[in-house]
């Protein structure tokens, strides 16, 4: 139960994790690497739909992302410490909700039928509240940061 509990636990502190690095690390010190994300949907003329198959600078992220659970798990097999073994996958599940999430059902890099269809509900008001971190109607839709927790006024435009 314990060990159930710090997986969720390291999960949803991901997404204070992801809030916190996109706000001060990809905007702040790392906006180089982060830069083409943004660049690239105006440039396609695709609103969040990124149709060029190649890597971003952006990509780089996922990499620098994955090293905690990485180190975490190596270090909880090898010493057969369940606690880290079950916060990597915590991390790692986060990981893998942020790429399907991101990468597939708003930016659609991925084309997988089912997940880039229209959505509703939750779903819907996600993808309008990453859009408008992209492409800003004014300065709080740009502060943004979260994934899965954003304002609830994009409920409410739906």
């Amino acid at each position: 139960m314990v060990n159930m509990t710090l997986l969720v636990i390291a999960f949803f502190f991901m997404e204070f994790v992801a809030w916190w690095s996109h706000k001060y690390v990809m905007h702040g010190f790392l906006w180089n690497w982060h830069l083409d994300h943004h660049r690239k949907d105006h440039r396609q003329g695709l609103p969040l739909k990124t149709e060029d198959k190649h890597f971003e600078k952006n990509d780089l992220f996922f990499l620098v992302y994955a090293l905690p659970a990485i180190v975490l798990m190596g270090i909880g097999f090898t010493l057969m410490y369940r606690p880290f073994i079950y916060i990597s996958i915590g991390i790692t599940l986060y990981g893998l909700t942020y790429f399907v999430i991101h990468d597939i059902i708003i930016h659609h890099r991925v084309k997988i039928p089912f997940l880039i269809k229209p959505h509703k509900g939750y779903i819907q008001a996600l993808v309008k509240a990453h859009t408008a971190h992209h492409k800003p109607k004014n300065k709080s839709d740009f502060n943004n940061y979260g994934l899965l927790v954003f304002p609830h006024r994009f409920f409410k435009e739906q």
